[in-house]
């Protein structure tokens, strides 16, 4: 097989999370999300359903608490004395960047599904209105 088609049958993971993420906060949709990726529209939903089932699975094992933050990140790996070339620093700057990336698009996840949990289940709507009425009290 084709080593293009070999890549693009197997997206990282914090891509697909991230993809999944953008269309849960309604960023893309999914036929977006599988032209951006050069996917088809049920390799996307497989990754939708594959998350949403690890939420609920999350949601099974640890209860919901609206009132606790993310859980907190993981610690980072300590710092190597300076030595080292600027393409090493560059390649040490590149992964800490990647675990950020990868950790702000978990938190984005983890609000979005709590968003999601309180409109569907509990009944409240938190998200801010695209368009708003003045007050009139100015």
């Amino acid at each position: 097989m084709d080593r293009l088609v070999k890549l693009r049958m197997k997206q990282p993971e914090g891509v697909m999370r991230q993809i999944v993420a953008q269309i849960l906060l309604g960023q893309l949709n999914i036929d977006q999300a599988a032209e951006r990726l050069k996917v088809n529209r049920q390799t996307v939903q497989r990754w939708m359903k594959k998350i949403e089932e690890e939420a609920e699975a999350n949601q099974r094992t640890a209860p919901i608490d609206f009132e606790q933050p993310p859980p907190p990140p993981k610690p980072t790996r300590p710092a190597k004395p300076k030595t080292k070339s600027p393409v090493d620093e560059l390649r040490a700057k590149v992964l800490t960047l990647e675990e950020q990336l990868e950790e702000a698009n978990f938190k984005a996840l983890y609000y979005s599904t709590l968003v999601r949990i309180a409109k569907h289940e509990l009944g409240v709507d938190i998200e801010k209105k695209s368009v708003t009425k003045p007050s009139g009290s100015c």
